[in-house]
């Protein structure tokens, strides 16, 4: 019996590499996804500053032709307020420069802020563009590396099983090879659980194990069960040997 339980103690440990397997399987396009995300969206965000960089450009170049109009006809208006006859037409000349100077305060606040956003955004971009290279070249070269793992997922599986196979068929006992079997199917994958050999607990549930099961354990004459979880308690041998 004891070559039975360390056969099923390494054909344990291969069907939990099996399990990785599937498991990564579906967590490697997961993770090729989430690459692919990390990317698109430093793409999104420096797009969005880059368009709202070419408004605010855009933007000061209709403020700054404004104000030359602007400045031009203020101008003129003050070279008429010199040329005024009466007071009637000089309050109306002063007027009309008083407007045309809000105008151009208004505008020069307005191309004040839109700078003050431009200066902000400026180095924003150059930070963003940075590390979307970086970002780029660290997440291509690890979705290719993810790939080439995903790609051999299926020949890893199937030399696994071929190993576990080999492995199994030198079982004596089948009934050790049906519990092992059954409970690999509710035991969350873990059918037999190694005994600590410092503090002689079970491996599978950290249950404190008497001495006697221990020593029944580790004679192996028997498939012994923890009585807490209902795994198949296994001494380590191959160390000692």
């Amino acid at each position: 019996m004891k070559d039975d339980l360390l056969i099923l103690l390494v054909a344990q440990e291969i069907d939990l590499e099996i399990d990785k397997r599937f498991k990564s399987k579906n967590e490697y396009p997961r993770q090729i996804e989430a690459l692919q995300n990390e990317i698109e969206t430093l793409q999104n965000t420096l797009t969005q500053k880059n368009d709202r960089l070419n408004e605010i450009e855009k933007a000061r170049r209709v403020i700054e032709s404004e104000l030359l109009a602007e400045r031009d006809l203020l101008s003129q208006k003050e070279k008429r307020l010199l040329e005024t006859k009466n007071n009637k037409e000089y309050t109306a000349v002063h007027n009309e420069i008083e407007l045309a100077r809000k105008r151009i305060d208004s505008l020069e606040t307005e191309d004040l802020v839109l700078m003050t956003e431009q200066d902000a955004l400026n180095p924003e971009v150059k930070e963003l563009e940075e590390n979307l290279e970086k970002t780029r070249a660290n997440n291509t070269s690890g979705i290719k590396d993810i790939q080439k793992h995903f790609d051999s997922i299926e020949s890893d599986i199937a030399a696994l099983n071929q190993k576990r196979n080999r492995e199994l068929s030198h079982i004596k006992s089948t009934r050790a090879l049906s519990i092992y079997n059954r409970l690999r199917k509710g035991k969350s994958g873990l059918a037999v659980a190694q005994v600590d050999k410092h503090k002689h607990t079970c491996k599978g549930c950290f249950k404190q194990l008497p001495s006697q099961k221990v020593l029944e354990v580790r004679r192996a004459q028997n498939i012994i069960m923890c009585e807490n979880c209902g795994r198949i308690l296994v001494w380590d041998s191959r160390d000692e040997d």
